[in-house]
């Protein structure tokens, strides 16, 4: 079982009023042709604010993904009442793209600092994070396969993987025009796919 020890910050008021607009910037321009100037005039604050809460543009990508990452948090306690493993991983997936594009720059920006692996506080904070709740994650399916032979218990970290490759899946997919003119129903496939995680999670 992962275990560490490094405590997560939740950030302040005004860092995480910073967050939400760069978070909302990047969903309609792309984050590589936004620059810190252009953070702090759609955020409305003086550039001396900004720098006290962030080093630069990449403390900000972290500091999205770190936001992000809490929410999950706030989630997967949600998910402890839950009574079977196709319900935790049918909400699961839900959660994630709910807001499909906002998931996109997640991506994004998750790819752009693992290729830097900065030395930032909230990108360390970030990964810690994540490794825990992949770890909760495992926990609540094994829980919910309480009942099952021993060998599903041992592949729930799968369950995991599964809701990642889908969610990305989805997001990478969503983005063509082929997808919707593939599926034309969006809102059927949604359904779709719901309802096939309750038929794998048994």
């Amino acid at each position: 079982m992962y275990h560490d020890e490094t405590s997560i910050e939740e950030p302040s008021a005004s860092e995480s009023a910073l967050i939400a607009s760069a978070l909302n910037l990047f969903t309609i321009h792309d984050e590589s042709t936004i620059n810190v100037t252009q953070l702090i005039k759609a955020a409305g604050v003086s550039r001396s604010l900004f720098y006290r809460h962030f080093s630069g543009k990449d403390d900000v990508y972290a500091g999205i993904l770190l936001r992000d990452e809490l929410s999950i948090s706030l989630k997967l306690q949600e998910l402890e009442t839950s009574r079977s493993c196709g319900e935790i991983m049918r909400e699961f997936l839900r959660f994630r793209i709910h807001q499909i594009e906002r998931y996109r720059v997640i991506l994004r920006l998750e790819k752009h600092l693992n290729a830097l692996d900065p030395d930032l506080p909230r990108y360390r904070q970030w990964q810690v994070l994540r490794r825990r709740h992949a770890q909760e994650f495992k926990d609540l399916i094994q829980q919910s396969l309480a009942d099952k032979p021993e060998h599903a218990q041992d592949s729930a970290h799968f369950y995991y993987g599964l809701i990642w490759s889908l969610a990305n899946g989805v997001a990478h997919l969503s983005d063509t025009d082929f997808f919707y003119e593939l599926l034309q129903d969006r809102r059927g496939f949604h359904r779709f796919l719901m309802e096939s995680l309750e038929r794998v999670g048994g």
